[in-house]
């Protein structure tokens, strides 16, 4: 699949304005009379690939957590024709019959809780691998929270490890998915693990005083994976208004907020993948080719932004491909043709920055 019509594949997926570099490759086919695996076989048997892969124990803990996911339900959803809005079966239910007639049912495979249209929630190892190379040396009892989530999974594998693990979304299919009891809160006793839970958040943080209240503050990691991007956020070209992120506040509103809610000495990591951007010029049609806002993933915030804001800027815009090409290797995003094939369609930049104490 080319890269233009990958990223419109995972953005049909969802409606949120964000799309990942890579597919959900297809499931090594079984052997004869052989049952297909669990999602949580396949997340442990790729979180085996990608173990001699990542550089710290904190990335090797995450990754170790495979194995003890719950595993993933499949659920019936039902959303509205204009996608603004989805619910689960009980909330359709407990509409008048007349107003149920606006929502198309949608079921999601088992796959889908973990994996959602955004790929394998296990390339969070590599934003581990950061956190820890800038000062981060467990998760235990630590508060993280992800900016624009995607998927439930790394914030379980996270609770895991002993982490409170919030999450914020805009995207109300995801609301509706994770809505089931057991779903979010304190991990079970079962478990292990003292002090993990996983909250969700939804809306537009910190547009939203309230969304502020309850997401809080004494983070001693937030992390935005494939969301602020600087073509999302600050596009360089015209764009669909439906593909870009909108914060609902200025740059230095959102960067204020992000250091209010770190502890000091907190880690604020942007990480970015993408896909190849579409030329400038005219193509032999004598057509400029549209603008594709996800495959700008530079920080959307200056480093003097940052600063401001009271941010020690550790890494700024740095380039990550030789060490995410193998992962998506690894997880068969390459499609076979290994990671050589990678280098012209995915592009990384990831941003690291610290509250100064």
């Amino acid at each position: 699949m080319n890269p233009i019509a990958l990223a419109i594949c995972c953005l049909t997926t969802l409606t949120t304005p964000r799309a990942s570099a890579q597919p959900s490759p297809a499931p090594d086919v079984p052997a004869p009379d052989a049952p297909a695996p669990t999602t949580v076989e396949r997340l442990t048997s790729e979180a085996a690939a990608l173990s001699t892969l990542v550089s710290t124990d904190l990335a090797r803990s995450f990754l170790a957590q495979a194995p003890n996911l719950p595993e993933a339900p499949a659920r019936t959803l039902w959303r509205s024709a204009d996608r603004a809005r989805a619910l689960t079966q009980s909330q359709l239910d407990a509409l008048p019959e007349a107003d149920r007639a606006a929502f198309t049912r949608r079921d999601c495979t088992p796959d889908f809780f973990y994996y959602t249209g955004y790929g394998s929630p296990l390339v969070y190892a590599r934003l581990l691998d950061l956190a820890a190379a800038h000062g981060l040396a467990s998760l235990h009892n630590a508060r993280v929270l992800d900016f624009g989530y995607g998927s439930i999974g790394q914030l379980r594998l996270m609770a895991l490890m002993g982490a409170e693990a919030r999450g914020i979304e805009v995207e109300p299919l995801l609301a509706a998915l994770y809505a089931e009891p057991g779903d979010t809160g304190p991990l079970g006793p079962n478990t292990g693990v003292g002090g993990g839970a996983v909250h969700l958040h939804h809306g537009r943080w910190p547009a939203e005083s309230a969304l502020v209240a309850a997401v809080g503050s004494h983070y001693d990691l937030i992390t935005s994976k494939n969301t602020l991007k600087a073509g999302y956020i600050h596009p360089a070209r015209e764009a669909d208004p439906r593909t870009l992120v909108t914060l609902g506040v200025d740059d230095a509103t959102f960067l204020k907020h992000v250091h209010d809610a770190l502890n000091p000495r907190g880690i604020f990591i942007i990480y970015n993948i993408c896909s190849a951007q579409n030329p400038a010029e005219p193509g032999p049609d004598g057509k400029v080719p549209p603008y594709i806002p996800w495959a700008d993933g530079w920080s959307p915030f200056t480093r003097e932004q940052l600063e401001a804001a009271g941010l020690e800027v550790l890494v700024f815009d740095q380039r990550d491909e030789a060490a995410l090409h193998p992962i998506f290797a690894a997880l068969g995003y390459d499609n076979g043709a290994g990671v050589e094939s990678l280098k012209p369609t995915t592009f990384v930049w990831y941003t690291v920055a610290r509250r100064r104490e």
